[in-house]
């Protein structure tokens, strides 16, 4: 029996909502409608979704939960996939206010005591050190004579990142040896500097403290995990396929299993009891070496290269939250995707479709 269940779905503006929404599509166990929701003006979303909503920023907390307090009186809808770490922090902080005023969906992760540990990283790097949890070394700083005194005996360059945040915002890449100020990601204010240009920069101003670390220059890998009750449903290890490492979405990503990153991941979701979504970066420190970045309890960004490998992550979560049987799937391994080499027409009658309403989303490298 097919079960009707809508869905709300934020940041549907993003590069890769596409790929998501697809994969919630022409399930033989249930029919998702899909209400999608952005704080920027509809770009792609109203192609894409089976209805917009324009919000407020989610940093304003206030007028955000007030439109989807507005949005969930009209849609009624049974889950809700936030994919961005704010989001995700904020449904959780005000649950209880909103179950209250009878506004009751069902979430991909559901601990907001355990989802604070995502969003501060460094809760994240304490709880991993404490458990015995590879994550590298690093420093927690809040002055720049504490950077100082870091980088003085050592040549290494370092990494400067906000204790919160996400997706490369407001990070350094310390190199006292360079010159002239280098932007990596100018319209994310991350940029390669020197000790002089920090100094200018002044960013204890904007921030009370960061998180410093060696830079690694070793391989990067998204790693995708369902987890119920410490044990892991599912699992993916993508590697990014990149020319920018700073960037937060990648171009390319090669599906591999490495026994080592499964075992990191295993020991990590045993430790927590994770329960629900969770995206983690790992990094190969030397060969075969490797440690925890960071993660965040939503879904990935371009999870749905998953599903185009194999294992379709989101409707396997809708499943775990309905209760319903998990599909037995394999992922391809070995097999690359690429993003914005194509983009694919949108069929909707309603709108007349122009070129530059074609919608990016991820390819198998052979078939193009």
């Amino acid at each position: 029996m097919t079960k009707n269940l809508t869905i709300c779905l934020s940041c549907v503006n993003g590069f890769l909502t596409y790929d998501f929404i697809k994969s919630l599509k022409n399930q033989k166990d249930f029919k998702a409608k899909i209400i999608g929701i952005d704080s920027g003006d509809s770009n792609k979303g109203d192609l894409i979704c089976d209805k917009f909503y324009k919000v407020s920023s989610a940093s304003n907390e206030k007028k955000y939960l007030k439109d989807i307090e507005k949005i969930y009186k009209q849609e009624k809808f049974d889950i809700f996939f936030p994919l961005s770490d704010i989001e995700s922090f904020i449904i959780l902080k005000y649950r209880n206010y909103l179950n209250k005023k009878s506004i009751k969906f069902k979430l991909p992760f559901n601990d907001f005591e355990k989802a604070k540990l995502f969003y501060d990283k460094k809760l994240f790097l304490d709880f991993c050190q404490e458990n015995k949890i590879p994550s590298g070394k690093h420093f927690f700083v809040k002055n720049i004579s504490e950077v100082k005194n870091i980088i003085k005996k050592t040549n290494a360059k370092y990494i400067l990142k906000p204790t919160s945040g996400s997706g490369t915002k407001g990070v350094y890449l310390l190199n006292k040896f360079l010159k002239k100020k280098i932007k990596i990601l100018e319209s994310r204010n991350c940029y390669e500097i020197n000790l002089k240009d920090l100094i200018y920069e002044d960013i204890f101003r904007k921030k009370k403290e960061f998180i410093m670390m060696p830079f690694y220059k070793g391989n990067i890998y998204d790693i995708d995990c369902i987890a119920n009750n410490g044990k892991i449903l599912h699992l993916s290890i993508r590697l990014r396929e990149i020319k920018n490492r700073f960037m937060f979405y990648s171009t390319g990503h090669k599906i591999v299993y490495i026994k080592k990153i499964e075992k990191l991941i295993t020991l990590f979701v045993k430790k927590l009891k994770l329960d629900g979504i969770c995206d983690f970066d790992v990094i190969e420190k030397g060969k075969n070496n490797f440690i925890l970045l960071e993660a965040s309890c939503r879904f990935s960004g371009s999870v749905g290269v998953c599903t185009r490998a194999g294992v379709n992550f989101p409707s396997e979560m809708v499943r775990k939250i309905l209760k319903l049987k998990q599909k037995k799937s394999k992922l391809n391994i070995n097999s690359s995707y690429r993003s914005f080499l194509v983009f694919k027409k949108i069929d909707k009658s309603k709108s007349k479709i122009l070129l530059n309403d074609y919608i990016p989303h991820y390819s198998k490298q052979s078939e193009y």
